[in-house]
């Protein structure tokens, strides 16, 4: 019995160091093989703190590189503004003291390309204001003595090619100024003298607004050929109608235009004024019967037809509705001389004031 006794006690307290023992490695594995997160959450931590560090670094490196590229250009186009600023003022110190036109164009010549459209829109105005100013006075020399028979005695045209033809020297210089000044020379009424050249500016358009461009183009139609030479019309009808579509399309396509003022002007006392009544050596009815001319009726027609919504179409065709009236008579006998058919001339009378309405 003892001895059974004993030995189911050492059988007892085997199993309970047994035990013991597993329960105390089952502790030491828990604690290895649980996830804690003490141990777990710092490293994310870290990461998550370093990656936004990272990220806000390059945010404002990103920042400073976008800040320091806007104050570059900043700069840049202050000092594009001072450098047009200078050039401008150096022109217009150039206009003050200029002894003619050739200086202003030479200077011109050296510097245009570099002026931005406001700055060259400035100077070229300059330029037309300089000429507007001293065209008489750059005619005039052309009218001292003597000047006059050279040049009439030299073969006509006298371009900026043949002028080395001119055997006075004197006079040759003259005419090479003239032209180095941007003007061409011009034969009416047995006379010659300068006008201004405004083809010589049509190359640089493309430094130009749309506005001056268009309005050089304008005008160098006229300094090509003139409208009227000799109290004539020196272009066809249908030329004339032609500018004068042009003009009209200036004067609405840009209103705000320094030049608008002066292309309506020529619009509605040139143009229009010719087209209508003609001119003294250019008259638009027959001497004899009165009656209106073919070619000028032909081409009233086709101003009608090719641009019948424009100001110049319709002050056209109210003074043909009146004319076909009236038998297409601009005149009748009275008291035995030629007078205007009234409604004709009442609507001559009225044409600058209706024009200019229907330009607003």
């Amino acid at each position: 019995m003892l001895q059974r006794y004993g030995h189911n006690r050492y059988r007892k307290s085997n199993a309970w160091f047994a035990g013991a023992v597993v329960v105390a490695l089952l502790s030491l594995t828990g604690c290895s093989l649980s996830p804690s997160s003490s141990n777990v959450k710092p490293d994310i931590q870290v990461t998550d703190e370093t990656r936004n560090e990272q990220q806000e670094q390059q945010e404002q490196q990103e920042q400073q590189e976008q800040q320091e590229h806007q104050e570059q250009q900043e700069q840049q186009e202050q000092q594009k503004q001072v450098d047009q600023q200078a050039l401008l003022t150096a022109f217009k110190l150039q206009l003050k003291e200029a002894a003619d036109a050739s200086e202003l164009v030479a200077y011109m010549g050296d510097n245009m390309k570099k002026a931005e459209q406001t700055t060259a829109d400035a100077m070229l105005r300059g330029l037309f204001d300089y000429y507007d100013a001293h065209l008489t006075e750059a005619q005039d020399a052309f009218f001292e003595p003597d000047v006059q028979e050279v040049l009439t005695a030299v073969t006509w045209p006298i371009t900026n090619a043949s002028v080395e033809a001119i055997p006075d020297e004197e006079v040759k210089v003259l005419v090479q100024q003239a032209y180095a000044g941007g003007y061409k020379l011009e034969s009416v009424e047995g006379s010659i003298y300068p006008v201004v050249d405004y083809r010589h500016w049509s190359g640089i358009g493309q430094l130009l607004s749309d506005q001056l461009r268009d309005y050089v183009e304008l005008m160098a139609l006229e300094s090509d050929e003139a409208t009227a030479k000799d109290g004539g019309l020196h272009i066809t009808w249908d030329e004339l109608a032609s500018r004068a579509l042009l003009a009209e399309a200036f004067i609405l396509e840009h209103k705000d235009s320094p030049e608008r003022e002066e292309v309506q002007n020529k619009y509605v006392n040139g143009y229009m004024m010719m087209y209508v009544n003609g001119l003294p050596n250019s008259a638009v009815h027959d001497a004899q019967s009165y009656r209106l001319l073919e070619e000028v009726k032909n081409s009233y027609q086709a101003t009608i037809a090719s641009a019948p919504e424009s100001v110049t179409a319709r002050l056209t065709k109210s003074f043909v509705e009146i004319l076909a009236k009236h038998g297409d008579l601009v005149m009748e006998e009275k008291n035995g001389e030629a007078a205007e058919i009234a409604d004709v001339k009442n609507f001559r009378k009225d044409l600058p004031q209706h024009a200019e309405m229907l330009l607003k």
